[in-house]
């Protein structure tokens, strides 16, 4: 586990992995705007709503994931960025951390920030080590690889998931795009954006099977299951399961209660409520 080093200026309230602690501070992250001013200039990453921004690090061959935390929901327009503290941000780094040390397939932790807005409110940032050469799981799918490039991703998606799990993550949102997609060989699939996650030891089987059939009807939303195809969903399947007979029985066991909230989502799709 990285030991993580508080750095507090009055508008600033930085928790940094402590190698990186010296880095961030000459950057001039550790002063009012000077985040900001990464997004303004660095490459911009952002694919939805959250803002992200890649920043090198003088010196480093790693360069620095940055993403706001903004609100969604019916409080998005309301709040956007705004959080009453920040232990939002700082629980995310803390839970990334610990995933990773314990094997979970997820990036480097290196700070979580924020600046005070007003009062109580502050602005918040998380910063992972960017993963190079990969693509989120969405956009890598769209290329419609063929059953000789999707079967190995599929199988490295089931087995970091199963990972994932098994090191007690338990994510909040886990649906195709935070999968990111390393075409290496073998392939390396990574989740991320664990922001809300929690870590709970010994998840049980319906846990784990909500967690993968969430993953399947972002599939479906997303209009990229038929590029799966049943092929690619059994693979998965088969590689999260692993020797687990026990484990993949009790997943069965589960399958119709989940395939029938798939069916309810799929209705809100299909009236665009989804």
């Amino acid at each position: 586990m990285p030991e993580f080093r508080v750095i507090s200026s009055g508008r600033i309230r930085l928790s940094v992995d402590e190698s990186f602690a010296e880095d961030v501070q000459r950057l001039g992250w550790s002063e009012p705007g000077g985040l900001d001013a990464e997004f303004r200039s660095g490459p911009d990453t952002a694919t939805g709503r959250v803002p992200l921004a890649v920043a090198s690090v003088p010196g480093r061959s790693e360069r620095i994931a940055l993403r706001r935390l903004v609100h969604g929901g019916l409080l998005g327009p309301l709040l956007g960025r705004a959080y009453l503290g920040t232990g939002r941000a700082t629980r995310e780094i803390a839970v990334t951390a610990e995933l990773r040390a314990a094997g979970a397939p997820v990036p480097q932790a290196i700070l979580a920030a924020g600046e005070r807005i007003f009062a109580a409110w502050w602005a918040l940032t998380v910063g992972t080590v960017f993963e190079e050469d990969t693509r989120d799981g969405l956009v890598w799918l769209e290329t419609c690889p063929d059953a000789e490039t999707l079967l190995p991703v599929a199988r490295a998606a089931g087995r970091a998931v199963r990972a994932f799990h098994d090191a007690g993550g338990r994510h909040a949102d886990l649906h195709v795009k935070n999968l990111l997609v390393r075409e290496s060989t073998p392939p390396e699939v990574i989740l991320i954006d664990l922001d809300r996650a929690r870590i709970t030891p010994g998840l049980t089987p319906g846990e784990r099977m909500s967690q993968i059939m969430r993953l399947f009807r972002s599939l479906l939303k997303r209009e990229v299951l038929p590029i799966v195809g049943t092929r690619g969903v059994a693979t998965f399947f088969g590689a999260y399961c692993g020797q687990d007979r026990a484990l993949r029985r009790a997943l069965l066991r589960k399958v119709d209660r989940e395939l029938r909230k798939v069916a309810v989502h799929a209705l809100r799709y299909r009236s665009g409520h989804g």
